[in-house]
């Protein structure tokens, strides 16, 4: 139930606050919820609805949407070595 109502207020961040606090938000869920992939629908909304279309040779989008995926997989993988997930791990096993 929590992670639905964080979802509903991470959906309506996007749409009335400014992104860089609804990115805020977002982090914080990363921490919070174990497999958070609701950061990567809300990153890729963020910066779909914020950027401004450019003509330039190469395509910075691919790009910004490459260092988000590489973003959260890094989080992902330095939350191993947190004590506060240390701890919590050792309690399921």
């Amino acid at each position: 139930m929590k992670r639905v109502v964080f979802d509903v207020l991470l959906i309506s961040f996007i749409f009335l606050l400014p992104w860089w606090v609804t990115l805020i938000f977002a982090i914080l869920g990363l921490f919070i919820f174990v497999s958070f992939y609701e950061f990567l629908i809300a990153s890729v909304l963020i910066y779909t609805i914020t950027s401004v279309p450019e003509s330039t040779i190469f395509n910075i989008h691919s790009l910004i949407y490459f260092l988000i995926v590489i973003f959260y997989l890094m989080i992902q993988y330095l939350r191993r070595f947190i004590i506060l997930y240390k701890n919590e791990i050792s309690y399921k096993k």
